[in-house]
């Protein structure tokens, strides 16, 4: 497949790169499920329910419309332009990041730490600017119940009421797309390690598509698949934590 992008002072980045499909080594398989692991955290991370609430709590507020707007960019933005953006600002300009390539965990944990923080961040900022999104539209519509003045009316401290009443049932859908989101997750990876020149998962599919290779197409379907089981089924034993309204039998 032709080459995607070029940085300047930096190795070339494209689809297919290194070795063929059926024949990935130990130092390039190392970690795949660890980084999807960490991309899902940082996603939950970045997108943590502080900026929503803030904006739900200060609505039309200078801090409502910037974090909104934010959000909008980010959902709006394409991922591969946020990893070339990241790059030429952190890497080619400011000489603070470590740029592209995979170092392993084992070589040394920093500089694996550095390769892996800019993919981590970018192809979570999709998925956190959503969920801030959705939080904060939840919580809105979940402030004005009749339970929530309840809560009022019985003298509880207003943070209570924000985070132990309010916000508690309204992360119930955004708990739903969290789970619901692993799918995506993996065709963003397929960009993001073309960008930051990572051999992952989502390159090792793309190349064993162009090539043929029916067993690493089942066996990562599959393990995909069994994972996205796995991970509603959690979603749905966090359901009745959240909401005490719902019971299993």
């Amino acid at each position: 497949m032709a080459q995607l992008v070029h940085i300047p002072d930096g190795p070339a980045m494209g689809i297919g790169a290194g070795l063929p499909s059926g024949h990935r080594s130990p130092h390039e398989m190392e970690g795949w499920s660890g980084r999807t692991a960490w991309k899902r955290a940082t996603a939950g991370g970045v997108g943590s329910p502080a900026p929503a609430v803030g904006s739900a709590v200060k609505r039309r507020s200078f801090v409502d419309r910037l974090s909104m707007g934010l959000a909008l960019f980010f959902v709006s933005a394409p991922v591969f332009w946020l990893g070339l953006m990241a790059l030429w600002l952190f890497w080619f300009k400011l000489g603070i990041a470590p740029g592209t390539g995979y170092v392993s965990i084992g070589a040394s944990f920093g500089s694996w730490l550095s390769h892996m923080i800019m993919p981590w961040v970018v192809l979570a900022l999709l998925f956190a600017a959503f969920y801030a999104r959705m939080t904060r539209g939840n919580l809105i519509e979940t402030m004005a119940q009749d339970y929530i003045r309840t809560a009022r009316v019985k003298g509880l401290p207003e943070w209570k009421v924000i985070f132990k009443h309010g916000l508690r049932s309204s992360l119930t859908p955004v708990v739903t797309m969290f789970g619901m989101d692993l799918g995506t997750l993996f065709g963003g990876a397929v960009i993001t390690e073309t960008v930051f020149n990572l051999q992952g998962i989502g390159q090792w599919v793309v190349s064993s598509v162009f090539n043929s290779d029916l067993p690493v197409i089942l066996a990562v379907t599959i393990v995909t698949s069994l994972a996205i089981t796995l991970l509603n089924l959690l979603v749905d034993i966090v359901y009745a934590y959240l909401d005490p309204r719902v019971r299993y039998t």
